[in-house]
């Protein structure tokens, strides 16, 4: 997501300095000689920044649409390079800055009472009657920006290990582990009030929204603090069970693609493989199996931000009675997105005594009453450390084992 923001950033300055250059081009085939040499410096200077951020651009959204990154060297420098495409765009908003100041300058020698007054102001702004000079702070920035890039660069082409330098160990990829419905709640330490919270909001509705069959509830937290969890929890819960004719359960993760999530839906729902991979195929299908019905639909691990993916994923289920949804989220403006209820269920920390009982479980598996007094003590030490967050991954139990 970092690298997206970042990426859109370079692009929104990429277009200012783009337009920049086309304006003060045009102008400098009609200018005097006078100050030619620094103008065609500067213009260079602007080219230059203009082919770098583009450079990052590209870098950047590649590895935000189509890489799933897992060496620490390249993360490293996709991090160098997203921070050199915030400072291109403060780069390139100080021109814009003295580009506005000049504006103003302008306006003000309106008068002629101002003329000298204006021209003391501009002095060392302008290359010519049409062009904002490039400042020497600006140049000097524009230099250290393109420095910069060729030190990311240098480190990729000289630091970066090929298949010469050793053999690849493969590690296996659980960044796309998919989570299911089954909980054993026996395990599960806390989050009863929550459970019982969200179960009575979702029985409660019947409804509501006179306007469309939908009601979504979004369970927001941070890593770690048991949004699955909780949501397991309130999927299997009895009443919830028996108040829902269709229950369906989909893991959605970073990727929101429609096609995937429907033909996942269809398959929670029938228990049947789907071949079909058109979506309104899909819809149909869908509809077939939910229509008039009362649907409960669990999407865990949502990351979609864009309304009309969210509504055409949607659409379907308008043909129910009743669906409610539950979305766990770790972004607060996905909530926002996709809720309907009056709040989004923003999900606290365990409590000390809380995260101290699930600690024992995972790490004192065996005598957890008699374990060694200065175990006991460095263990409620991490507690504190962790300040209320769960094991819930199984990194997370395997190193709290060790």
């Amino acid at each position: 997501m970092a690298g997206l923001l970042a990426s859109l950033a370079i692009r929104k300055a990429l277009e200012k300095l783009s337009s920049y250059l086309a304006a003060s081009l045009s102008a400098s085939s009609s200018s005097p000689t006078s100050g030619r040499a620094r103008q065609e410096k500067d213009h260079e200077d602007l080219r230059m920044l203009e082919r770098t951020m583009r450079r990052i651009h590209a870098t950047l959204h590649d590895a935000e649409q189509h890489w799933n990154i897992r060496e620490e060297s390249t993360k490293l420098r996709l991090k160098e390079l997203k921070d050199l495409a915030y400072y291109a765009e403060d780069v390139v908003d100080a021109y814009e800055m003295n580009r506005q100041k000049v504006e103003a300058l302008k306006a003000f020698a309106g008068a002629a009472s101002h003329k000298r007054k204006y021209q003391q102001e501009s002095e060392g702004l302008f290359c010519d009657s049409h062009t904002v000079a490039i400042t020497d702070e600006l140049a000097i920035k524009t230099r250290k920006l393109i420095e910069r890039f060729d030190e990311i660069k240098y480190y990729s082409d000289n630091f970066t290990l090929s298949e010469n330098d050793g053999e690849i160990r493969l590690t296996p990829d659980i960044s796309g582990l998919q989570t299911s419905s089954v909980v054993f709640e026996n395990s599960i330490v806390g989050r009863v009030k929550d459970k019982n919270n969200i179960v009575e909001k979702l029985l409660s509705k019947r409804g509501d929204n006179l306007a469309s069959p939908v009601s979504v509830m979004a369970i927001v937290g941070m890593e770690g603090l048991g949004k699955t969890t909780l949501a397991q929890l309130v999927y299997n819960h009895p009443e919830v069970c028996k108040y829902f004719d269709v229950h369906a359960w989909v893991c959605v993760s970073e990727q929101f693609d429609i096609n995937n999530i429907t033909q996942s839906i269809i398959v929670a729902v029938t228990k049947e493989k789907c071949d079909l991979s058109e979506l309104p195929n899909l819809h149909e299908r869908l509809v077939e199996e939910i229509k008039q019905k009362k649907v409960l639909l669990v999407l865990d691990d949502v990351w979609n931000e864009r309304r009309d993916c969210w509504d055409l994923l949607c659409m379907p289920m308008n043909t129910t009675k009743l669906c409610m949804i539950v979305v766990t989220t770790r972004s607060e403006k996905v909530a926002k997105l996709v809720q309907t209820m009056s709040n989004f269920y923003n999900l606290e920390c365990l409590s000390f005594d809380e995260s101290w009982l699930l600690f024992r479980q995972v790490a004192l598996t065996v005598n957890q009453e008699n374990a060694p007094p200065n175990l006991v003590e460095i263990g409620k030490a991490i507690v504190r450390k962790c300040k209320g967050f769960a094991f819930s991954d199984q990194e997370d139990r395997q190193h709290a084992a060790l």
